[in-house]
């Protein structure tokens, strides 16, 4: 299972993405969510990516949520 780290800050988006073995498959950052989701559906299909646990971490709130996505409609920041 992959695992899907976003960081939420006043700052944007911060994209991570680590393989089964926890290696950075991919890091990005994002000015708004709909590029960010658009990027992560497309992500999840170009890596073949069946189940990922995606880590929401809102830094201005301190808050996180768990989730986990099971195909790339699944892959979607709020």
């Amino acid at each position: 299972m992959y695992v899907t780290l976003v960081e939420k800050s006043s700052e944007g988006l911060k994209l991570s993405v680590y393989s089964e073995s926890l290696a950075l498959v991919e890091s990005d950052s994002f000015n708004d969510s709909y590029t960010l989701n658009f990027h992560m559906q497309a992500l999840a299909r170009r890596h073949g990516i069946q189940k990922s646990l995606l880590v929401i971490h809102d830094k201005d709130k301190n808050a996180v949520n768990l989730s986990l996505a099971q195909d790339e409609n699944s892959f979607f920041v709020g």
